[in-house]
C-alpha cells in the first residue's frame, strides 16, 4: 500500500493553528486584567521611627483653659486661707542686723527703718503667734503687725523660746479675735509636693512664693546645733522670711521657715523649714 507523505503535515497543521489562537487569547485577557486592576499602594515603612505619628486629640479638660482656671483658683484659695494669719514681727529695740555670711545660715530678720523685721503666723484666735528665735532674739516684748483688713499693730509678749529648735511663742496683748491657720502633718510630706512660703522678705509684708519640697529629713548643723529632720524647699526665702509659714497645697501649715543656703549671700533655691510636728512638740512643752 502506498503511503501518503503529506499525512503528518496535514494532521498537525490545524491543532497548531488552534493552539496559537488560544495562546494569543490568553495573552490578550491577561493584558486587560493588568490594565483594569487597581494599583497597589506602597507598603508602610517597617521602621516606626520613620513614620510620622498622627496627632492625638486630648480628651476631656486636659490642658484646657478651664483646667488652668481650676488650678489658679486652687492656688488663690490656699493663699486666701493662710495669708490673713501671716504677720510681721519687729523688735522694739533698735538693733543692727547681723552681718550676712555666705553658706548655710539661719534666715535673719531684715533691717528696716523701724528695726529688725521678721515673720510669724497666728496659730490661735486669742493671739498666739509662732515664729523663730532668730526673729525675736533676746527681746521679751516685740511688735506684731497684721495686714488682714486694715493694717494693725500690737505689742506681743515673748512667752517661750527654745534655742535648740529655733522656735519662739508670742502672745499679742489684746482681746481681739484673730485669724488662724490649720496645721498639717509634716510626716506625710513627700519630695515633689507643692508648697508656698509666706512672710516679709526685705520688708515686703505677706509675700508669697511657690516651690516644691526638695527633700525631707535633711540633717543640718547650724552654729553647733543639730537639726535632724528639716524640710528642704526651693520656694524663695530671704532675709525677713524667718518665722513665716511653709504651706502645702491644701492650705495647711507644714513648717516654719528658718534657714537657707546662700553661697553668694543671695537666694540659691535651697531653703529649710522646721517641720510642723516638731513645732507641735514645742507647743506641748509650753502648755505642759
Amino acid at each position: 500500500m502506498k503511503k501518503n507523505s503529506n499525512f503528518k503535515v496535514k494532521n498537525f497543521l490545524w491543532p497548531g493553528i488552534i493552539l496559537i489562537f488560544l495562546v494569543l487569547g490568553a495573552l490578550w485577557t491577561n493584558a486587560g486584567f493588568v490594565q483594569d486592576s487597581p494599583q497597589l499602594s506602597s507598603p508602610p515603612a517597617l521602621n516606626p521611627l520613620l513614620q510620622k505619628p498622627e496627632p492625638v486629640a486630648l480628651q476631656g479638660d486636659a490642658a484646657s483653659p478651664r483646667t488652668a482656671l481650676l488650678v489658679q483658683e486652687g492656688i488663690s484659695q490656699v493663699v486666701a486661707m493662710v495669708r490673713p494669719a501671716v504677720v510681721a514681727v519687729t523688735r522694739l529695740k533698735n538693733q543692727a542686723a547681723p552681718a550676712a555670711t555666705a553658706g548655710l545660715n539661719y534666715i535673719d530678720p531684715y533691717q528696716t527703718g523701724s528695726g529688725l523685721m521678721g515673720s510669724g503666723v497666728l496659730i490661735d484666735q486669742r493671739g498666739y503667734v509662732i515664729t523663730t528665735f532668730q526673729t525675736v532674739g533676746k527681746d521679751t516684748l516685740v511688735k506684731v503687725i497684721l495686714f488682714s483688713g486694715e493694717k494693725r499693730e500690737y505689742q506681743a509678749q515673748v512667752i517661750s523660746v527654745d534655742t535648740q529648735t529655733d522656735l519662739a511663742l508670742l502672745k499679742i496683748q489684746a482681746h481681739d479675735v484673730f485669724p488662724t491657720v490649720v496645721f498639717g502633718n509634716s510626716d506625710l510630706l513627700e519630695t515633689g509636693d507643692i508648697v508656698f512660703a509666706m512672710g516679709s522678705p526685705f520688708g515686703f509684708a505677706r509675700t508669697v512664693t511657690m516651690g516644691i519640697v526638695s527633700s525631707t529629713s535633711r540633717r543640718l548643723n547650724l552654729d553647733g546645733i543639730q537639726y535632724p529632720n528639716m524640710i528642704q524647699t526651693d520656694a524663695t526665702v530671704n532675709a525677713g522670711n524667718d518665722g513665716g509659714p511653709l504651706v502645702n497645697i491644701k492650705g495647711e501649715v507644714i513648717g516654719i521657715n528658718m534657714a537657707s543656703f546662700m553661697p553668694d549671700n543671695q537666694f540659691a533655691g535651697i531653703g529649710f523649714a522646721i517641720p510642723i510636728n516638731n513645732i507641735l512638740a514645742f507647743l506641748n512643752t509650753v502648755n505642759g
